[in-house]
Parts: C-alpha cells; structure tokens; sequence
C-alpha cells in the first residue's frame, strides 16, 4: 500500500507542475475523440461531398480539436451542434430537428451552466464506452445536485441515436425542385408537419430512457448527500451505496417495464464503474482516519465543532549518499 500511495503522490504532484500542459492536451484528446465520432457518421448531403472530398475526416477532426481547445466553451457547443448537423443532414427533416433540440438545450441550459453542460458529453462518452454507470456516481462525488440535468439531458440523447440512425435509414427528403412556387408555398407545410409527426412519435415510442435518467438522478443525489456526511469513509460508502442502488433500480425497470436487461453484464459493468470512481478517489484525496480528532473553540458569537482528517501524503524517499573518504598520509 505504500507504494501505491507513493505513486499517487508522484503523479498527482507531476499533474499539479505541468496542469498548464497538461489541460489543454487532454481537452485536445477529448476533442479528438469526439469530432472523429461526429465526422464518422456518414448521412451527409450530397452538397457536402465536395468540401469532404477536399479534407479528409481525419484532418478535421485534427482541425476541429484544436479549435475544441483555444475556443470558448459557447463557440465549442456551437462547432459540436453544427458538425452534427451537417453530417445528418441527408434528411432535412431529421436534421433540423435534432439541430433545433440541441440548439435549445445549448441556449437554455449550456450558456448558463458551462462547467455542468460538460457532463452531456462525458454522458454520451460513457455510453460509446459502455460506462455510463460511472457518470452518476462521480457526478455525485463532485457536482452539485443541479447536475441532475446534464444527466437527464445526456441519457435522453444517448439513448435517442439509435432513433436517429433508423430515421436517417430512409430519409423523407422534400423533393423541391418538382414544384412551382405557389405549390411549393401551399404543400411544404403539410409536408414538413407530416414529417414532424413521424419523427417525434418515433422518439416517444422510445421511453426507457426516462427510468434510466431517474435511476441516474437518484444515484446521483444518494452519492451527494452520503459523500457530504460527517462520517469515517463517506465518499467510499457512497460508492458503494450509489453502485448498489444502480444494480437494484436497473433489476427493478427490467421487471416492471418488461425491459430486456442483461443482469449478469449489467453487475459486472456496475462494479467495474465503481473500481474506477475508487480510484478517482484515490487520485483525489487519501485520509487517514486513525489520526482524525474532533476540536472545539469559539468565539464571542458561535461555537465551533470541527472534525479534522489529516491526509495522507507520502514522498518518495530519497537516497542518502555516503562519500567514503580515504584517511590522508600525514
């Protein structure tokens, strides 16, 4: 354990010289990951090709990555919200719709909240990965209760791609060009609206997604309030407690709405999720608890209560160096 504990502290302090650096590259590779996956999805118009045929999917994700890294968050969401839309935009229908979605949440909730807005991300990250059990329990370490929403807003998107791709299967393209004006005037209406009516009942059939973003919710908010209670071990405990509640609230969805959930991949992927927010944990902060004592002092107006846990910080030991010198003939 020792040595555990003195490579943390060699990594943490590595991070804490060089977190001028280190940010930014890691805010490249996120940016990288996430462009690349965007630029991947190959539903674009046609009166896209020529600009995609000029620079290759990989060098702009190169480009927009590092576009990630020196642009405000807003411009960011905004570079996020148009590549997506652009690359889905062989139907027009479904196009604007998930732009106008996300331009919503973008305006509402991304401008305001900029730092928690991260976490739709990270959400939809997780779910590439096969980790979005991960999301609520540090959410939960970390965030306020207000990140619930992040959450929710995450797990609906995650959950309607699948949607999206099937839609974007058979496209419902207007054609244009076989209409006059005053026709065109009179039909698009009719025929946008119908095509709205398909797409959103679509999403609607898809309602899974809300016992999933209260399983996450109320994770998150058990994770939050235990962290925060003046106990012996309370981050680790919600760990636990958080995992826990994930297995039980998946088990119980999967009864009541008649779900297939795979609960032997499900357990396992919960445990691995909760190993990792360990050793996230670790990585934050090691206490040693045999040493903690309560002090009491006050003042002309309060009297004070305060428990105090002293960290444990540990230094690689250094070499002692012994110069062995030869007695001098006199």
């Amino acid at each position: 354990m020792e040595m555990v504990l003195i490579a943390r502290e060699t990594v943490v302090n590595f991070f804490k010289r060089f977190e001028v650096f280190i940010l930014p590259i890691l805010k490249f590779f996120l940016g990288l990951f996430v462009f690349s996956r965007i630029l991947n999805i190959e539903y674009s118009h046609e009166a896209f090709n020529a600009f995609s045929e000029a620079m290759s999917p990989a060098m702009l994700s190169l480009l927009f990555a590092l576009l990630f890294v020196v642009m405000p968050a807003n411009l960011s969401w905004m570079l996020i919200i148009l590549t997506i839309t652009v690359q889905i935009s062989v139907s027009v229908e479904v196009a604007t719709t998930v732009f106008g979605f996300l331009l919503l949440i973008f305006l509402f909730y991304g401008r305001m909240a900029v730092k928690e807005s991260y976490i739709i991300l990270f959400v939809v990250i997780a779910y590439a990965f096969n980790i979005p059990f991960l999301v609520p329990i540090i959410v939960g370490l970390y965030f306020s209760v207000t990140a619930i929403v992040p959450i929710v807003i995450g797990v609906f998107i995650s959950m309607q791609i699948p949607i999206v791709f099937s839609l974007l299967e058979s496209p419902m393209v207007i054609d244009l060009g076989e209409l006059d004006i005053p026709d065109l005037i009179t039909e698009l209406p009719g025929v946008f609206t119908e095509a709205y009516v398909s797409i959103f009942s679509a999403f609607s059939g898809n309602y899974s997604w809300v016992f999933v973003a209260v399983i996450f919710a109320m994770v998150a908010v058990v994770v939050y309030l235990v962290s925060r209670q003046a106990i012996d071990y309370a981050k680790e405990i919600a760990i636990g407690l958080g995992s826990i509640m994930m297995i039980f609230g998946h088990i119980l969805m999967s009864i009541s709405v008649e779900e297939s959930v795979p609960i032997l991949s499900m357990i396992l992927w919960v445990i691995v999720c909760a190993i990792i927010a360990i050793i996230v944990r670790l990585f934050d902060s090691v206490l040693d608890y045999q040493r903690a004592e309560s002090v009491q002092f006050e003042d002309d107006n309060n009297f004070y209560h305060v428990k105090i846990v002293p960290k444990v910080i540990m230094s690689k030991p250094r070499r002692r160096v012994t110069r062995i010198r030869p007695d001098s003939d006199e």
